[in-house]
């Protein structure tokens, strides 16, 4: 699972751009089901009884945070703009790698404290990156709307936890492709369609359309939830290494929730709750209202320092979620339950 989540989590693939990812998905599921790419970026790969008149949408994000060219300025600066919910806070003197005509290496330009009595924080329209190149070569390299993420090394930490970024939701697609692989040569009682949706970051637009075109019978959503951590609300986290988080929200279907958490006691897991009162904030909201609706439940691993360069998981929790998961398709999900 670590070599699964590195690769993962050292691929670009920022939203919009997650034909990107296809190659490496491909690879790391190494011919336990069959794979295609949708025009919109979706990755979709589908195993089990295509005969079956049963179908379940396990669904991840693929797309990860970052940013987008916008301006090159007359002495070569980079002006971007963040593409989803970049933390702004922990973005100003971060290196970051811009993907143009080949990968540069640039950092966030920031005021020295010394010139910051009144200085404002950093906006979405105030980010300026510096290669330390001329203008006549950034130009040269750099086109508008090329992609930039921010550099982090994959570090393992102790007790098994990893710090990387873009584990929102590379863990969650790590627990798809661990599925995928615990599920590979069983006689399956469905047909089962991974979904490595696009576009999550920015407008959920991904799940939505795959959806529309698989018509499943239910679905179920693999994101990455908050971790317990110091000013983080405990009834909205989960500890490292309950294994998941399992939501309720009355947007979910409360047989797939119900079941999912049944699951997770039999395999050992101790699992904690996130308790909505609306809709949920994943691609589950998106699934639910697909034609005619879709049953759906959300499966989330435990993330620390949601949005940084510093993202931390416990490896043991996508492992857990991956046999919540395969387990809960070799019983046929809801069908007949």
């Amino acid at each position: 699972m670590k070599e699964i989540l590195e690769k993962l989590c050292t691929e670009k693939g920022i939203s919009g751009k997650e034909n990107e990812m296809f190659d490496i998905i491909k690879e790391l599921l190494d011919g336990t089901a069959g794979i295609r790419k949708m025009s919109n970026g979706n990755i979709i790969a589908e195993m089990g009884d295509r005969n079956s008149g049963y179908h379940i949408m396990l669904d991840a994000h693929i797309d990860r945070i970052g940013l987008t060219v916008t301006y090159i300025d007359d002495r070569g600066f980079i002006k971007a703009e963040p593409v989803g919910g970049m933390d702004l806070r922990a973005l100003p003197g971060s290196a970051v790698i811009i993907n143009g005509r080949e990968n540069l290496l640039g950092v966030v330009c920031v005021m020295p404290p010394h010139l910051t009595k009144n200085e404002e924080p950093l906006g979405r329209d105030s980010i300026w990156i510096d290669t330390g190149l001329p203008n006549e070569k950034v130009r040269e390299l750099v086109s508008l709307g090329d992609s930039i993420i921010v550099k982090s090394n994959f570090r393992e930490m102790l007790n098994d936890t990893i710090s990387v970024s873009a584990l929102d939701n590379r863990a969650g697609c790590a627990a798809l492709i661990g599925c995928a692989k615990m599920l590979s040569g069983e006689k399956l009682p469905c047909r089962v369609s991974f979904v490595f949706s696009a576009q999550e970051e920015t407008n959920e637009s991904g799940a939505k359309t795959a959806a529309y075109e698989l018509t499943p019978d239910e679905a179920v959503v693999v994101d990455a939830g908050f971790a317990k951590q110091e000013g983080v609300p405990s009834c909205k986290s989960g500890e490292l290494g309950c294994g998941a988080i399992i939501s309720i929200a009355p947007v979910l279907s409360k047989r797939i929730t119900d079941k999912l958490i049944d699951i997770s006691h039999r395999l050992g897991a101790k699992c904690e709750f996130e308790v909505d009162g609306e809709t949920t904030g994943t691609n589950a909201d998106g699934i639910a209202v697909s034609r005619g609706g879709v049953p759906c439940g959300v499966l989330s691993v435990p993330v620390k320092n949601m949005h940084t360069q510093t993202e931390t998981v416990y490896i043991g929790d996508i492992e857990k979620a991956a046999g919540i998961l395969s387990a809960y398709v070799e019983e046929g999900g809801i069908n007949n339950a």
